[in-house]
Formats: C-alpha cells, structure tokens, sequence
C-alpha cells in the first residue's frame, strides 16, 4: 500500500479480513474514499475523484465537469457517465453511455465543454461558458465536433447554441464584423457573429436575410497557406454546399479585402442583403434541417482525428 494513493476492499482482502478493515477505518489507519475504496492518505476532492475515475471507469460531466474545467470545487454527489447503465449512488448520479471527444485533466477524463452542459440541470444558464470554452484559433472546428459527438441532447445543444456566441473574434475579424456592420447600419437586420447554421459555424450571420459570412485569412485559407491542410480545404467545401442546400447565400471576403478594399466589402454585402430584406423571423437550420451528418464524421479524410 506504501505506493498507492488509493485501494479497494477486494485488494486489502488479500492482506487483511473484513473486521481488521473496518478497525483501521476506526484508528484512522484507513480512509474510505467511496463504497469499497480506501486509502491511507486523507480523504480529498482530488483523491476522490481519481479513485472513482480509476477504480470505477467514471468519466465527468454537468456541473461536475464545468466545475473541474473552471478549476473550481465540486459539488457531490458528482455528476458522471459510465459506459454501462445508468444509476445514482451516494457518491455520483451517472448517465448511460461515453461519448466521443473526450478531453483529460489532472489525470480526469472530462466530457466535451458541450457534453457537459447539456448533461448539467440547466444548460441555458451555463451559455457563458460555452462561449468561454470555445474560443480562440480552432474554436469552431472544435465546437463542430463535439456538436457531432454528442451522446444526447443534440436537438437542444443546436436551439442553445443558435443564441450563444462562441468564438472569440481575431482582430480580422473584428473589422470585417465593424465594416459590415457599419454598412447596414441603416437596414432593420441583425449582425451576429459566431453563429452555427446546419452542421457548421460561421463568422458573421444575418439571419433576417439568409446571408452567411466567412473571413478567410491566407493562412489559414488559401491552398498554400501555412495552416491550410487537406482536411480544412474538404470541409470548406461541403460546408458551402450545405449552406446552398439549406437555402442560404455565403459571401467570403478575404484578409486582403477587409484590409485592402473595405469600401468594396460593404458595397458588395448592401447588394447581397437589400433584395433579401423581404425575409422576416427567419431562425438559424440546425443539423436535422440540413438533412446530413457534417463531413468530418464520414469522411475518410478525418478518421485519423475524429475518433
């Protein structure tokens, strides 16, 4: 035991019998961590967890997975899935079923950021960390993702995820997001950015009117752009094309645009919005509407990372 921060009754079996266990739990010489669990150390969150991810395959969801993804202290009994069915102990209430795109953390696999608030009492009032959670480069490839990998709940997921921002705006961006928004300033549509429609997430929506936007910097756009890859330039593809389907205009305006010609930016989405103004209510299709699975989770192009 002198190496192991944590031991389970069928171990100390083995050394100890049942009445000698329950006089070192009354010495002090043994801590119950969890139902058959002990240790000699004492008892902690972080004890605990490890053992009942360790011992007992749990893998951390809801509030509990917001609260360690947050770095703050858990609340119990603790919120779980477990691939086999689910049931509710004195220390965890756990869900049937382990989704894909697990994420680890101090030796804890979490679910998705999105898992976990869909699987929390009430994922509306956790929006704002979805918005923190998916932010930055590869936000939206991620949220993508893990959109697909959900385990439940992915009808609801879309409906929160149409009125949560996510993503943070590179500076790029925040000028196309300015420039556009200065040019229908006078227009009664709204300018949102960060928004999923279908399978996919765009930079900048208006909704009103049907138009998707997307700012394609070189880098991370053009063939040849250093952070372009194979599976970047496929899924820009099919993500155009279910756009269309879905009865959609996109317009792309690249780096060299938003920099070089933001006069012409604006003239050209005045033109694309004013023959649409006649759209009114018009809400953002999900993944049901679009009629198709997003291409990363059928494409052999992917199968090295989405699973």
């Amino acid at each position: 035991m002198e190496n192991r921060s944590f031991i389970t009754r069928g171990e100390l079996a083995q050394t100890m019998s049942a009445a000698q266990v329950d006089t070192a739990v009354r010495r002090g010489e043994l801590h119950r961590l969890a139902r058959g669990i002990y240790s000699t150390a004492e008892p902690t969150d972080e004890l605990r967890l490890q053992a009942l991810h360790e011992v007992r395959g749990l893998v951390f969801t809801g509030r509990t997975a917001i609260d360690l993804y947050q770095n703050q202290p858990v609340s119990w009994p603790l919120e779980a899935r477990h691939a086999s069915s689910g049931r509710r102990t004195s220390e965890a209430h756990i869900r049937s079923g382990i989704p894909g795109r697990l994420r680890t953390g101090n030796g804890l696999s979490l679910v998705s950021p999105l898992q976990a608030v869909m699987d929390a009492a009430s994922p509306a009032e956790d929006a704002g960390f979805l918005t923190e959670a998916y932010q930055g480069i590869g936000a939206h490839e991620a949220l993508e993702r893990d959109l697909a990998a959900l385990v439940t709940g992915r009808s609801e997921a879309r409906g929160l995820l149409a009125v949560t921002p996510t993503g943070t705006m590179s500076k790029l961006e925040q000028e196309a997001f300015r420039i556009i928004g200065d040019a229908l300033a006078d227009l009664p549509v709204t300018v949102l950015t960060n928004r999923m429609i279908g399978n996919y997430c765009y930079d900048i929506v208006i909704p009103e009117t049907k138009v998707a936007i997307e700012i394609d910097s070189f880098t991370y756009h053009a063939l040849g752009g250093q952070g372009t890859t194979e599976q970047s330039f496929l899924k820009q593809a099919w993500k155009d094309n279910e756009v269309a389907d879905l009865g959609w205009t996109v317009r792309h305006y690249t780096q060299f645009c938003i920099h070089g010609a933001a006069d012409r930016v604006a003239a050209d989405i005045r033109r694309c919005v004013l023959p649409r103004m006649c759209r009114v209510g018009v809400s953002l299709p999900d993944a049901t509407d679009a009629g198709q699975d997003a291409v990363f989770t059928w494409h052999p192009v992917f199968e090295p990372t989405f699973r």
